[in-house]
């Protein structure tokens, strides 16, 4: 009997602490960080060099989130089109297995979670619709808009690298959305945003603000500092200008590093970390 009882002492103690320690968490403001599901797509290019630079793209991008403890297995996708040497361990980028993709996502995401969508390579403006270029049949940054919002994620990025990706931020925008575009609405020529935004992702080089962390900002005001001096050094007219939107008013910013100052886009950016 007194072993029983010692036995059960022991546990309304151990009940106790456990109740202490959860107050402690509660009072301290701990919450739990959210997790992180990903889906990369790239679709078809007729230029073979210019194929194999949105290749390398994806295959940075796969490894960098590889590495990211908040992605776990299985909440990393990646589709590509049939050619790409990025194939391997991918799907085919085709309009039906994107929708089927993030419908399967949509049902995965909770509320307190983040969703990261990124597209890299051709589309093209057809009667003010963006059409982005896949095996088989394009689809309309329309569609893309409204497969994305099934997903109840807290924290929305969609990067879309490409021409005229601009033109998809109206049916993107929203609440708890950054949406960064390779160009705006009036440039449909191919884009390289993504030859420097990759890389500035997981450089230490592009914190700014001495963190140690590098913010979605500042890889965005590196990428566009970068495409600023190539065309500038190379004295070409420049055709690509990288642009964000983040506070849902549907209006992209060319320079939100001056948020604090313009009280525009860049606000969100600088509080979103890829390694969260």
């Amino acid at each position: 009997m007194q072993r029983m009882t010692m036995v059960l002492v022991l546990m309304f103690l151990a009940a106790m602490a456990a109740a202490e320690v959860n107050d402690v968490n509660a009072n301290s403001g701990l919450v739990k960080v959210p997790d992180t599901y990903v889906l990369i797509v790239s679709g078809i290019n007729k230029d073979p060099e210019e194929q194999q630079s949105k290749d390398r793209a994806v295959i940075k991008l796969r490894k960098f989130f590889e590495k990211n403890k908040k992605v776990q297995s299985g909440w990393l996708k990646v589709m590509v089109c049939e050619s790409s040497f990025a194939k391997k361990g991918s799907e085919i980028s085709t309009a039906a297995n994107i929708e089927k993709m993030l419908s399967s996502f949509a049902k995965q995401v909770g509320e307190s979670d983040r969703f990261i969508f990124y597209y890299v390579g051709q589309a093209n403006v057809v009667v003010d619709k963006l059409r982005i270029n896949l095996p088989g049949s394009d689809i309309t940054s329309e569609e893309l808009g409204g497969w994305i919002k099934q997903i109840k994620a807290s924290s929305v990025l969609v990067v879309l690298d490409c021409p005229g990706a601009g033109m998809a931020i109206k049916h993107l925008n929203g609440p708890g959305r950054i949406i960064v575009c390779g160009s705006r609405s009036d440039q449909l020529y191919s884009t390289r945003f993504s030859d420097y935004f990759v890389p500035a992702i997981d450089n230490i080089t592009s914190d700014t603000d001495g963190d140690l962390r590098v913010s979605l900002l500042e890889a965005f005001t590196s990428a566009s500092m970068q495409i600023d001096d190539l065309y500038r050094e190379g004295d070409l007219l420049k055709t690509e200008t990288p642009i964000l939107e983040d506070n849902g008013d549907g209006v992209p910013s060319q320079q939100p590093w001056r948020y604090e100052k313009d009280k525009n886009d860049g606000a969100a950016a600088s509080k979103f970390f890829f390694s969260e």
